[in-house]
């Protein structure tokens, strides 16, 4: 039960300037409170939007440059496992490419690491304009808190992993949850 926004999916190089990513900034972190989630991220990140949608929640974080950090909160008993999250983003993502079209994902499962199930998806980018192939990365994580599965994503052009890497583990290092009262009345 993915739920995934394809205009964002995508915009990952949208200005067509890839390779224009910024360090992320965590000497001075900034801190995200809401929905009964709180974490941590760099400094020269920014929460973008929020989307409430019934039980589903997703947060957006825009880098400096044209990395892609989202969470998506679902409820644990309709939720996915990642592997299934995965692939589903993955397949939407390939499918709503504004860009162009996706070439030669690779899906590799990784070792759990810091409480989060981990996933990484290496693939190309065929921009049609530039008539050139741009290599990118994408992490996915999932944890179980309380009641919920939280998924992390992270989409960067490949020459920019190294930059964004620390701030998308800085968010899923301090990310905490409470619990939700019932809303039901």
């Amino acid at each position: 039960m993915t739920f995934t926004l394809t205009a964002l999916l995508t915009s990952c190089g949208e200005s067509i300037q890839f390779g224009g990513e910024e360090e992320a900034d965590l000497a001075n972190p900034k801190t995200h409170r809401s929905e009964g989630l709180s974490f941590a991220y760099p400094g020269n990140w920014e929460i973008d939007a929020h989307q409430n949608t019934g039980p589903f929640h997703t947060f957006f974080a825009n880098t400096p440059g044209d990395a892609i950090v989202i969470l998506q909160i679902y409820p644990i008993e309709i939720a996915d496992d990642l592997k299934t999250f995965a692939r589903e983003f993955s397949e939407n993502a390939a499918f709503s490419s504004a860009l162009g079209s996706v070439q030669d994902s690779v899906l590799t499962e990784l070792p759990s690491q810091g409480g989060y199930a981990w996933m990484r998806e290496e693939f190309d980018i065929e921009v049609a304009l530039l008539r050139t192939s741009v290599p990118h990365k994408r992490l996915y994580a999932s944890k179980d808190t309380q009641e919920r599965r939280i998924f992390l994503i992270l989409q960067v052009a490949g020459e920019d992993y190294s930059k964004v890497e620390k701030g998308f583990r800085l968010i899923g290092d301090s990310l905490t949850s409470e619990s939700l009262p019932n809303k039901a009345e």
